[in-house]
């Protein structure tokens, strides 16, 4: 290939690649993010959409048992709450279920199944002695308190675009490689 034709290409290309790559930062997403609360700074990003599953887990404060709160990624890009487990059914528990939802003792735990309780965020106050655990899609395990601490967050789904979703997972991934 010689000189002409490769600058002949780069003329084409060069540009090309810039409008796609312009597009491309401007083009809307929507991603799960972990803020802590104290200094609002973002600790987790992801991206979502609907029909992904979350599972939040915790070892109950004063039944001492595991609970798990399983959530939903709507069409609209928000969170619907669709069951729930949990070893006790006393002290700040759920003890019914509402409307539709089927409550269901299995071997070793209670279960509220068929749930619809849409929720703008979660504020989950993270403690390591309480396991707070994020799965997301029953395969990626987050241990919440690896995250920032002991400490309040608050977990959403946020509209961002591709520059601003690409610019946070790029720091964030800075910020955990970083002495």
């Amino acid at each position: 290939m010689t000189f002409s034709a490769i600058r002949f290409r780069m003329v084409f290309a060069v540009p090309a690649l810039l409008v796609f790559v312009a597009v491309l930062w401007r083009w809307p997403v929507h991603a799960l993010l972990i803020h802590e609360m104290e200094t609002s700074l973002p600790v987790f990003v992801r991206l979502v959409r609907p029909g992904d599953r979350l599972s939040i887990g915790f070892i109950h404060s004063v039944e001492n048992c595991r609970v798990w709160d399983h959530l939903q990624v709507n069409n609209h890009y928000g969170l619907v709450v669709v069951g729930t487990e949990f070893a006790e059914s006393r002290t700040g528990l759920p003890h019914a279920a509402f409307k539709q939802e089927i409550f269901e003792r299995r071997e070793d735990h209670f279960r509220i199944t068929n749930m619809n309780r849409p929720v703008p965020g979660i504020y989950q106050w993270v403690d390591a002695k309480y396991e707070n655990t994020l799965k997301i899609d029953g395969k990626q395990e987050i241990q919440l308190a690896s995250l920032a601490g002991d400490c309040l967050l608050h977990i959403h789904i946020s509209s961002l675009t591709g520059m601003e979703w690409a610019w946070l997972k790029a720091k964030l991934c800075w910020q955990h490689w970083s002495p």
